[in-house]
């Protein structure tokens, strides 16, 4: 069916009977919900339809023509051309207002608003941002009140990861508007949900492979329990394999707690054991915060870095800071937002699109 079809099929529907739902719009025209959302929006910008939650309604004061909008008109749509205006296809980004939600904006994600901002203002789209704080409870009324506020889509990046978590990933599906999250990565029963994320996998590989290309052979990883965390274990391991290297030894450091400074001493502790027993000559830690006091302490112990020790940070939001300036994996956090806006927008414009999922890699910054 045309955009233009299901407009007419649409406004027979809802003229017919007053008011209809969403789901037995989609039923009846079966096309997908979010489809339907998407004309819905059209038509009632248009004031030809009246939006409320979960359908729509006849807007009061017109009239209303019940023959029109027989079962076998809707399941029929071209014999209802005509009834409505001619659909005419928007201008990219024209009044669409899309809600964006992050954890917090201190640190990674001032970078990844502001390429939503710039893409935003370049396509003519309003933006709203929220920061739900790391909390799946805040993150929900967030979102739930955007959509109350009337917003075209969403750009989530969520609190909990929908790979492993199926509450998060059933929530995901209930939403009214298209979602697009930005550096999170769908799992396999989000839908019609799409992803803009890094490849974090790719960037360990990076890392690793510029410290083998170096003369390294003993490369640790060393970082705390993120998101983040599994997929660059997943590339670090898939790194040694490939350049021919063995797993360090189980009394290298591998984890460590945030924000317990206990924790940093001892692991820089037996870190340093590690590097004078030649256990270990290289190390990618996740994440900067992390890697400059670590730093410190490893230089304060004797160990000299470069030298003795080879640092790669992973993040690169301050590691040209440290002393020395420390070579890190920079993930591409502007175009993350930026490319997510434009994907929610393609999507809005085009809600029959097939569903997109986009990684986008990371780069290596060296630094002596």
């Amino acid at each position: 069916m045309s955009a233009e079809d299901r407009h007419a099929a649409i406004l027979a529907s809802v003229q017919a009977r007053g008011s209809v739902t969403i789901r037995e719009l989609a039923a009846e025209l079966r096309v997908a919900a979010v489809t339907i959302r998407a004309d819905v929006r059209e038509l009632a910008r248009g004031g030809q339809l009246n939006r409320v939650h979960g359908g729509v309604t006849w807007p009061a004061g017109r009239p209303r023509r019940g023959p029109a909008g027989t079962a076998a008109e809707r399941r029929d749509p071209s014999s209802l051309r005509g009834m409505a205006p001619g659909h005419v296809p928007k201008a990219p980004g024209q009044a669409y207002s899309l809600g964006m939600v992050v954890p917090h904006p201190a640190y990674y994600y001032p970078e990844v608003i502001a390429g939503a901002r710039a893409a935003a203002e370049s396509l003519g789209v309003r933006l709203s941002l929220g920061v739900s704080r790391n909390l799946p409870a805040e993150e929900r009324v967030l979102v739930a009140q955007m959509v109350q506020s009337g917003v075209d889509g969403l750009l989530v990046t969520t609190a909990e990861d929908p790979r492993t978590s199926p509450g998060t990933e059933a929530w995901l599906n209930t939403l009214p508007v298209p979602v697009v999250l930005a550096e999170r990565r769908t799992g396999p029963d989000t839908g019609a949900v799409e992803s803009v994320a890094t490849d974090h996998e790719q960037g360990a590989f990076l890392a690793v492979r510029h410290l083998r290309e170096r003369g390294r052979r003993h490369i640790a990883l060393l970082q705390f329990d993120t998101m983040t965390a599994p997929m660059l274990k997943i590339g670090h391991r898939q790194a040694l394999t490939a350049l021919g290297l063995e797993p360090c030894s189980p009394d290298v450091p591998s984890a460590l707690v945030e924000n317990d400074p206990a924790d940093l001493d001892d692991k820089c502790g037996r870190l340093v054991r590690a590097v004078r027993d030649g256990q270990v000559d290289a190390v990618l830690i996740h994440n900067d915060s992390i890697a400059l006091p670590l730093v410190s302490r490893l230089q304060a112990a004797g160990v000299q870095v470069p030298g003795d020790l080879d640092v790669i940070s992973y993040d690169d939001e301050i590691a040209a800071l440290a002393d020395p300036p420390l070579t890190a994996v920079a993930p591409p956090r502007h175009a993350v937002g930026a490319e997510a806006v434009h994907l929610l927008v393609r999507r809005l414009q085009d809600p029959d699109r097939p569903t997109h999922t986009l990684m986008l890699r990371p780069q290596l910054n060296v630094r002596t």
